[in-house]
């Protein structure tokens, strides 16, 4: 892991970074299909008209200076949600 994350609740930096994703069925797919197949290509197009404006100008400034950029772009797309888990405490918290 990259960034060396801390518990808001008790300060320990042994946390473990776990993916979490939204996942629905196929009563869903029937009911909500149609509008989630609309919002997904307007989720699209707003993370084409982002890499775009956005993020290729900055991975061009973070390369030149030396440094690694997170694309935005990606996080859009992505339907995961980042989610910390606390060894010394227990406590889960996103961030």
């Amino acid at each position: 892991m990259g960034i060396n994350r801390k518990c808001p609740k008790c300060g320990s930096t042994k946390v473990q970074l776990s993916n979490e994703r939204n996942k629905h069925g196929f009563l869903w797919l029937i009911l909500f299909g149609t509008a989630y197949v609309i919002w997904w290509f307007f989720k699209l197009s707003i993370a084409i008209a982002v890499l775009i404006c956005w993020d290729w100008w900055f991975a061009i400034i973070q390369v030149s200076l030396g440094k690694g950029y997170v694309w935005v772009s990606k996080r859009i797309i992505e339907n995961r949600t980042k989610i910390y888990y606390c060894h010394g405490c227990g406590h889960n918290f996103r961030a």
